[in-house]
């Protein structure tokens, strides 16, 4: 596997992680402006990745998804 399709592969397992945790919670209203804006940074990143555009192309290749568990 080259460098490039690794870097999609990462880059597609994240952002499947970060939808299927924020699905519902921005359908809750539970996501602010500024985490939406991350997540789009985010998908501005695989989607730059899959068409071979520079990482330069896009404001940033970071994803933190921070979780905690409200049951307990």
């Amino acid at each position: 596997m080259s460098a490039r399709h690794a870097r999609i592969a990462r880059l597609a397992r994240a952002a499947v992680l970060m939808l299927d945790h924020a699905a519902d919670d921005i359908d809750r209203g539970l996501w602010t402006d500024a985490e939406l804006e991350g997540m789009a940074d985010a998908l501005d990143s695989l989607t730059a990745a899959l068409r071979g555009q520079d990482q330069a192309t896009v404001r940033r290749d970071v994803l933190v998804i921070d979780s905690e568990r409200i049951d307990r």
